[in-house]
């Protein structure tokens, strides 16, 4: 399974998800599983979607579906899209309870055999501040670049967790290659495909 990612902002929330949701028929006849939408914390109308499907053909086959541009037209995206296929490498579950927010965090790694353990060792640190659950994220093809999805409680939550002394020099340790970049977003609907 591949996850086609794609960002953007949005005129109006409210008049985007309709065009999306009417949509729907073409991302399926493309294979699609499931989707995600995320909207960023401190601005409803910037918008991630988290598509799944089956294999890169068919996530590519939707990415040049004619009918796209029209209804991202229609929906009132502005600017270009930012759109990349990535891999879900791993997921795990710290505890029950509901995420008020992912924290996202993207950043290039030296070595991805190195960074992995020293990533596996903070979860301690993650639980800690009340993290719920990870997501790793890899784009084929790119050896370097990781993303990570962390759900948390609250927000205060998320800011304790960065404040943490020990992420930077885990960081450090594991090869993290510059400043990473982040995000907070929140999920607003979560659908599974029958």
């Amino acid at each position: 399974m591949v996850v086609l990612v794609v960002h953007h902002f949005v005129k109006d929330f409210d008049t985007w998800k309709p065009v999306f949701d009417e949509h729907e028929a073409v991302r399926r006849s493309h294979g699609e599983i499931e989707h995600r939408i995320y909207q960023d914390v401190h601005n409803r109308n910037r918008v991630v979607v988290h598509n799944d499907f089956p294999g890169e053909g068919a996530a590519r086959g939707f990415m040049e579906d004619p009918s796209l541009p029209e209804a991202m037209e229609r929906g009132g995206v502005t600017g270009e899209p930012g759109v990349g296929i990535a891999e879900q490498v791993e997921q795990v579950r710290y505890a029950d309870g509901e995420a008020g927010l992912t924290l996202v965090v993207h950043h290039p790694v030296r070595d991805y055999a190195v960074w992995k353990p020293v990533f596996d060792a903070h979860e301690s640190v993650r639980r800690g501040h009340g993290a719920l659950e990870h997501r790793i994220y890899r784009y084929p093809g790119d050896e370097k670049s990781v993303v990570i999805h962390l759900d948390f409680p609250s927000e205060p939550a998320v800011d304790a967790f960065l404040a943490d002394p020990s992420l930077q020099e885990a960081m450090e340790q594991g090869g993290v290659e510059g400043e990473p970049g982040t995000g907070r977003i929140r999920c607003t609907e979560r659908k599974v495909y029958s």
